[in-house]
């Protein structure tokens, strides 16, 4: 019987264990799916699962926003920066009182959230009383967690609402304010920040328009990766003893750049832009003083730019507002696309965006271009006789009488369209065109700015006798000024193209060096010989030609007149009485340290194409900007001079007490090498004078020399850098490690000297489009 029973119990063991087998099964596959649900909720409805567990106060976080770059000058004065505020956050169901338990249990002691908590709000904050109480008792509202009442709130208005809720241990409160303040609830302020622009209007074309996450034009937008940081983040949660626990992964600033702009030389700029405005902009609807006014200045030995302008600035700090082009009733009617494109206009760089034809402002540089050829000699001779005829089209010189008898030289300061159509034919076609994109028309110049257009070239299949003869003057193409501006600088250098450049140097958050932006030199188009020459007849064009009314008094100034007639976009033909007329020029002759280069596009007067209108506003520019930057008198102030430009040395001491008066900024530190210290401590450079961040070298941004990093640059015998990995220019490397610009129609190769460099050591045929023979493909 015994026997029996454990054999019934042995039984009843295994069917128990397959019992248990199955169970065991099934809960592990009930974990499975349940396992597989959180991944599918986590991966598809995170965003919901994470608020219903916010909602049930387990799990909290919070984004920590990152503070933008700032935006400075060469002397570390700022453009641009990011301010915290606040923004003012609402739990209605914290005022609500929590759940419905906690709500009865409040109600049973007489205690009320709502109302105190309003008062608050409308009395500290200025909100809106019966919207906040519809926020808080509206069923589609009052179970968030999350409602923004208002944002970008300054410290003091934050610190306002808190003086007026919270409960400090120190001091005494009546019964009533302190049940008051007890019973504010659900009010909590969120950190952020807004874009601010202390100079508001200056250099707005250039600066741009920015927010703390990008930036949607100028130096906002090219450097947009720059100054952005990356937001951090605040964890919060409650562990299984319903202890707070909180994780903090602190955000990434971003980095600072200091730009080549001197916000005096900007000043200076924009005052005289101002000025015209003022006095020829009387009977102007728009007030202005030309269609459009542009202005770049900048040292022509490296590329950096002072100081760029125009005539169509506008408030960085109020950047959408379009009021003072449309009425209520046209932005009413307006669609969000004709909206964009009216700010993008209001944006809009005319100095590197909009394209014209050059006029006058090329001769220099078929000039230097025909004398590197070969195809004329600096003794060469002209006969003007009022135009020339090109196949069956004469083309007139803008002096129908004929200069007569010219030199080289004379053919500058003349500005004579028909000994530039002889020179034109003695270069030919396909030369011609291979000069043109050596000194990068056509292309874009890599300035560090968006929007940069190409402008408008004829190719080798297009171009005939007749656009040949026209280009030679500056017309029938077109170009920015941007490029014009940097093609003149690389004539009066001594022949080295740099690309132009906003940007010498990046910080980080710290003021720290993370990079110095060397100069960069693209090529050498022509010798130093030729352009040289070039200069000398550019200093005749001011001193005897049609440039006196740009002349300097106490610095040798050399330059050149443009004058071009517009066409009309409707006809296609000249358009009589509309003209753009510009000026262009460098100082001091003899070391030029200093270019303007002024484009006065249709100036509200009756007679446009006359009164050197541009010529007077590089003087005014230049009689402030030399002085101010420390450069020498070359010459002295005679009383004739100052009768011929209508001048008394009263003017020319004020011009120079102008620039005396404009203290460098003290805000920060540099270095001799102009060159920004961080954290007031003295720099350590090399021997080249650049600065070393960190146990690296930085190459420094050069002075007037180009002076750079000896591991980063390659130089030539005049210390001009030859190419750089510090460029802001983005650039691909072959197989032999030359570097390839884009914009850039050849490979840098390294140069042996300043003279007699054969243009086809530095730029390629293959890039410019035609064969060895010089025929286009």
């Amino acid at each position: 019987m015994a026997e029996k029973k454990r054999k019934k119990r042995k039984h009843f063991s295994k069917l128990m264990q397959k019992k248990l087998v199955g169970s065991f099964a099934l809960v592990l596959f009930v974990l499975l799916g349940l396992n597989l649900r959180i991944v599918y909720i986590t991966a598809k409805n995170g965003d919901n699962y994470a608020k219903q567990v916010l909602s049930q106060k387990q799990y909290d976080s919070r984004t920590i926003p990152y503070k933008r770059g700032e935006i400075q000058d060469r002397n570390g004065n700022v453009f641009a920066k990011s301010e915290k505020v606040y923004n003012v956050i609402l739990d209605c169901v914290a005022v609500n009182g929590g759940d419905e338990e906690e709500q009865a249990k409040l109600k049973e002691q007489e205690i009320d959230y709502i109302e105190p908590t309003i008062d608050a709000l409308v009395k500290t904050l200025g909100l809106d009383e019966a919207e906040l109480r519809s926020m808080i008792t509206d069923p589609s509202t009052s179970g968030s967690r999350y409602q923004v009442l208002k944002k970008g709130i300054s410290l003091e208005e934050k610190q306002t609402f808190e003086d007026y809720t919270e409960i400090d241990s120190e001091k005494e409160y009546t019964k009533t304010d302190l049940a008051r303040r007890r019973c504010v609830q659900g009010v909590w302020f969120e950190e952020d920040y807004v874009r601010d622009y202390p100079l508001k209007t200056l250099a707005s074309n250039v600066i741009g328009v920015g927010s703390n996450s990008g930036g949607a034009s100028g130096l906002e937008s090219y450097y947009t990766d720059v100054l952005d940081g990356t937001d951090g983040r605040e964890f919060g949660y409650l562990d299984e003893n319903s202890d707070l626990q909180r994780t903090i992964v602190e955000p990434t600033n971003g980095n600072t750049i200091v730009s080549t702009l001197d916000i005096n030389i900007q000043q200076v700029v924009e005052k005289y832009i101002a000025e015209f405005d003022a006095e020829y902009g009387k009977d102007a609807e728009d007030g202005k003083g030309a269609k459009n006014i542009g202005v770049i200045v900048g040292n022509p030995q490296n590329g950096e730019i002072y100081a760029m302008a125009s005539n169509h600035g506008f408030d960085l700090t109020d950047p959408d507002d379009l009021s003072d082009k449309y009425t209520d009733a046209e932005l009413k009617s307006m669609t969000e696309e004709e909206k964009s494109d009216a700010l993008n206009e209001k944006w809009y760089n005319y100095c590197v965006s909009e394209s014209f034809e050059p006029g006058s402002t090329f001769k220099p540089i078929v000039v230097a271009s025909a004398l590197e050829m070969g195809a004329i000699t600096t003794d060469a001779t002209y006969v003007c006789d009022g135009g020339e005829f090109v196949t069956d089209t004469e083309i007139k010189c803008d002096n129908i009488y004929g200069h007569g008898n010219e030199t080289l030289s004379d053919v500058i300061k003349n500005s004579c369209n028909d000994a530039m159509m002889q020179i034109g034919m003695k270069m030919q076609i396909t030369p011609f065109l291979k000069y043109q994109r050596l000194f990068n028309f056509g292309s874009r110049t890599g300035i560090d700015l968006p929007n940069e257009s190409t402008g408008v070239l004829y190719d080798r299949d297009s171009m005939h006798e007749v656009e040949l003869a026209t280009n030679t003057f500056g017309q029938t193409f077109t170009s920015t000024m941007i490029q014009e501006y940097a093609a003149f600088n690389a004539v009066v250098n001594g022949g080295y193209y740099y690309e132009p450049h906003m940007v010498k140097q990046i910080l980080d958050d710290n003021g720290g060096v993370v990079k110095n932006i060397n100069p960069v030199l693209l090529r050498q188009p022509v010798s130093t010989k030729n352009a040289d020459f070039v200069l000398s007849a550019m200093e005749q064009t001011v001193l005897d030609g049609t440039g006196k009314k740009a002349r300097v008094p106490g610095y040798r100034v050399a330059g050149k007149t443009g004058t071009a007639e517009k066409i009309n976009p409707e006809t296609g033909t000249r358009w009589e009485g509309k003209y753009l007329v510009s000026f262009i020029g460098c100082a001091p002759v003899d070391d030029p340290q200093l270019t303007v280069y002024v484009v006065v596009d249709e100036p509200n007067v009756e007679n446009q194409e006359t009164g050197g209108y541009s010529m007077i506003i590089s003087r005014k520019i230049m009689m402030e900007v030399l002085p101010y930057l420390n450069i020498p008198q070359t010459e002295e102030i005679t009383d004739e001079l100052l009768q011929e430009l209508e001048l008394t040395r009263e003017d020319v001491e004020n011009g120079r007490n102008a620039a005396l008066i404009k203290e460098k900024s003290e805000t920060t530190e540099t270095d001799e090498y102009g060159n920004v210290i961080s954290s007031g401590t003295t720099a350590e450079t090399d021997e080249y004078g650049n600065v070393i961040s960190s146990g690296t070298t930085s190459g420094s941004t050069s002075s007037a020399t180009g002076t750079t990093d000896a591991q980063t640059s390659q130089t030539d015998a005049y210390g001009n850098v030859i190419s750089g990995s510090d460029s802001t220019t983005q650039g691909t490397t072959d197989d032999e490690g030359s570097t390839f610009h884009s914009n850039i129609p050849a490979p840098l190769q390294s140069q042996d000297s300043g003279d007699g460099v054969s243009t086809q050591d530095w730029i390629t045929n293959e890039k410019l489009g035609i064969d060895e023979n010089n025929n286009s493909y």
